[in-house]
């Protein structure tokens, strides 16, 4: 039976196509997504290694191995790499994007940390529509967050003054609101984030 092929699935098929002798890390948030794109890439024939938090500490350090000596896929869960050196990497794909952007900074300091010698490219799939289309457009396009350098975004966080952290106020903003009102108030949280910023750099 043939796995299911969205578009995500789609255009990571695409961006793996692309360069296939580079190394790319591809993030998922959840085991079951995880499982899906492995089935999925193994049905399309393309060989990857697999990171996960079940596996135990000798699997893990094979799978890196495996990654680095043999495979240019690696697909992980948000455990991936963790204290691990990952600089022949430099393109990071994230299938899932996570609503808390430590997690995010956290994925791209995998790859993008002192020593990496090369331009890093950092690729993120949203669906439009979506929650992750609208974290997307406030830490792109307001507070360009995949220009900071890593440990900035924590910084900028501690400078909102509220007591909930960023991925609750992101759920309340999609919970609370009509697909009318949705754009208007995620602007404001995103109005929010750049003058955090803006206290930051002052």
């Amino acid at each position: 039976m043939a796995i299911s092929c969205g578009i995500k699935e789609q255009a990571l098929l695409d961006l793996l196509k692309k360069n296939p002798d580079e190394k790319k890390m591809v993030f998922v948030h959840h085991r079951e997504t995880l499982a899906h794109l492995a089935g999925l890439l193994n049905e399309r024939k393309i060989a990857f290694a697999r990171f996960d938090g079940s596996m135990r500490g000798p699997e893990k350090d094979a799978a890196i191995e495996c990654f680095r000596e043999e495979r240019h896929v690696l697909l992980c869960s948000e455990s991936g790499g963790e204290g691990r050196n990952l600089q022949f990497c430099n393109t990071l794909i994230n299938f899932d994007l996570p609503w808390n952007p430590m997690i995010i900074e956290q994925r791209i300091g995998r790859i993008h940390r002192i020593g990496q010698q090369r331009e890093v490219f950092i690729f993120n799939l949203a669906v439009r529509g979506t929650v992750e289309e609208q974290v997307l457009r406030i830490l792109d396009e307001k507070i360009n967050m995949f220009e900071l350098v890593v440990g900035e975004i924590g910084a900028i966080l501690g400078e909102m003054e509220d007591e909930q952290d960023f991925a609750n106020m992101v759920f309340d903003a999609w919970l609370d609101t009509t697909d009318h009102e949705r754009p208007a108030v995620f602007d404001a949280l995103g109005e929010r984030m750049v003058a955090a910023k803006t206290k930051y750099e002052a």
